[in-house]
C-alpha cells in the first residue's frame, strides 16, 4: 500500500500538471507563420484519430492562404473574368499540396471529450517552395508549348491544355518568358498559350461529304453520314479531332474522332418526325479536345451544317378481302394499313410495281353455319395472311398469319363476319403494324 499511494499521488499530480493549453481557446499568431487547430470529438471511430486532426489542421491554413492566393489573384480574375471562388480553390489544392512536407506539427492535447493539434506552415518556406514549383512548371509549360508547335495534330492541343495546367497555379505573377528559347523575344506565357489555342482551333475546319442528302422513310439503314476534317492552311486530314454529330432540334447525338484519313463517320441518327428538310449538325466537341479550363476564354465554335430531304416512300398496296366468299367493296384491312403507312411516313400510295414496298394480302371469312347456334349467335371467323416485301429486290420484309379470329352477331352472319374483320383489323393495327414499323426504321 505504500507502493501504490504514492503512485497514484504522481498520476493525480501529472494529470495537474497539464492544463488545457491557451492555443486551443485563441490560436496563437506570430509573423510569418500560418496557424491551425484541428479538433476530434471522441469517441472517435475512424482509423486514426491525429491523422483526422491534423486534417482539420490543414484545411484552417488551407483558408488563410486562400485569402491570399484570391488578394494575390485578383487581377488577374477580373482581367480573364473567371469564376474567383473556383479558381483560388483550384490553386489553394495545389499549394498546399504542394507544402504538405512542410506542414509542422507544433504540439497537441487531448481531454476526455476532444482530441486537438496545432499545426504551421512557415510563410518563408511556403514562398520558397511555390518559387521552386513555379520554375519548374514554367520550364514544362515551354516544352509543351515547342511540342505543340511541331507539326499541327491533334496532340497540339493535348500539349496547350497541359501546359496551361502547369502554370495556372501560379498566374498571381505575370509569367514573362523567352520563347521561342533563346530568340531573345520575351512573351507573356498565358497569353501566348491562349492566342495560340485559339490560332490552333481557326484551322481546323469540317467539310460533309454531301451538302444535301436524299433519304426515304424507311429505307434509312444503310445510310451514313461522313465528314472530312482538315487543316484549313494546306488541306491535310486531322486525325483524332472529337466531332459531335446530332440533328437539328435534338441534343441526343454521339461524338466520333477523325480516323487515320480525316473522316468521321456517323450512321444516321432518328429524325425529327417527317419533315420534310431537317438539318445535321457537326461541331468540334472542345471539352474534349482541350478539357474544360475557362482559361482559354471563348474560343471559337467550329461546326457545319449539311441538309437531309426526307422523302416519302412509294407503296404498292395489293389485298383481296373477301367476304364470306365475295370481294368486298368495303374493305376492313386496306385502310387501316394505308393509313397506318400515311401517317407515320407520309407515304405515296401508287400502282406501279416500281413501288418501294408492296403489301400483299388475302384475307377471307367464314361461317360456321347458316344458321345461328343454340344460343341463337351466329358465328364466323376471320383468316388473313399479310406481307410486304422490298419493291426493287423482292425480298420479303414480314409475312404474318392471322387465323379464326371470331366474329358474333344476333341478327346475321353477314353482320357477324363483319365483327370477325372488324375484330381482324384492330388485332392488325395492335400487333402487326408495331413490329412492322420496328421493322422498316431499322432498314
Amino acid at each position: 500500500m505504500k507502493v501504490i499511494v504514492p503512485i497514484i499521488f504522481l498520476l493525480l499530480l501529472s494529470c495537474s500538471n497539464h492544463p488545457e493549453p491557451g492555443w486551443i481557446s485563441n490560436q496563437p499568431h506570430a509573423e510569418n507563420y500560418w496557424f491551425g487547430v484541428g479538433s476530434v470529438e471522441k469517441p472517435f471511430y475512424g482509423s486514426d484519430i491525429r491523422e483526422e486532426a491534423r486534417s482539420k489542421a490543414l484545411s484552417e491554413i488551407a483558408s488563410q492562404i486562400s485569402v491570399d492566393v484570391s488578394g494575390t489573384f485578383e487581377q488577374v480574375i477580373t482581367e480573364h473574368n473567371f469564376d474567383l471562388d473556383e479558381f483560388a480553390k483550384s490553386v489553394v489544392k495545389t499549394r498546399v499540396e504542394n507544402n504538405l512536407p512542410n506542414i509542422e506539427i507544433v504540439d497537441s492535447y487531448e481531454s476526455k471529450n476532444r482530441y486537438y493539434l496545432l499545426a504551421r506552415l512557415s510563410q518563408k518556406i511556403y514562398y520558397e517552395t511555390i518559387e521552386k514549383k513555379r520554375r519548374n512548371a514554367v520550364k514544362t509549360a515551354l516544352g509543351l508549348l515547342e511540342k505543340a508547335e511541331t507539326g499541327f495534330t491533334a496532340q497540339s492541343f493535348t500539349a496547350l491544355s497541359e501546359a496551361m495546367v502547369e502554370i495556372s497555379p501560379y498566374m498571381d505573377v505575370p509569367i514573362n518568358e523567352e520563347y521561342p528559347r533563346g530568340s531573345g523575344k520575351f512573351v507573356n506565357l498565358y497569353s501566348y498559350i491562349k492566342l495560340l489555342t485559339h490560332t490552333l482551333v481557326n484551322r481546323i475546319k469540317v467539310v460533309p461529304d454531301e451538302i444535301v442528302t436524299e433519304i426515304k422513310l424507311g429505307l434509312t439503314r444503310d445510310i451514313q453520314l461522313r465528314v472530312h476534317i482538315i487543316d484549313n492552311q494546306n488541306n491535310t486530314p486531322l486525325v483524332n479531332i472529337p466531332i459531335f454529330g446530332n440533328v437539328q432540334g435534338d441534343d441526343i447525338g454521339g461524338v466520333v474522332l477523325s480516323d487515320g484519313d480525316g473522316y468521321c463517320t456517323f450512321p444516321l441518327p432518328a429524325l425529327n418526325g417527317k419533315t420534310a428538310i431537317q438539318y445535321m449538325n457537326y461541331k468540334v466537341k472542345m471539352d474534349e479536345l482541350l478539357g474544360e479550363s475557362p482559361l482559354f476564354g471563348n474560343l471559337p465554335h467550329i461546326q457545319v451544317q449539311s441538309m437531309i430531304k426526307v422523302i416519302p416512300p412509294d407503296i404498292l398496296v395489293q389485298i383481296k378481302e373477301y367476304n364470306l366468299g365475295e370481294e368486298t367493296g368495303n374493305p376492313y384491312v386496306a385502310p387501316v394499313i394505308m393509313e397506318f403507312f400515311a401517317s407515320h411516313f407520309s407515304a405515296n400510295f401508287v400502282e406501279s410495281n416500281d413501288a418501294d414496298f408492296i403489301i400483299k394480302g388475302t384475307i377471307n371469312t367464314r361461317s360456321v353455319s347458316d344458321k345461328p347456334n343454340d344460343y341463337g349467335i351466329y358465328q364466323t371467323f376471320a383468316d388473313a395472311t399479310i406481307s410486304i416485301s422490298k419493291g426493287e429486290t423482292g425480298e420479303k420484309l414480314i409475312e404474318k398469319s392471322f387465323n379464326k379470329i371470331q366474329g358474333s352477331d344476333f341478327n346475321s352472319k353477314t353482320e357477324s363476319a363483319n365483327q370477325a374483320l372488324k375484330k381482324l383489323s384492330e388485332k392488325i393495327t395492335t400487333e402487326f403494324l408495331p413490329e412492322l414499323s420496328e421493322i422498316l426504321q431499322g432498314l
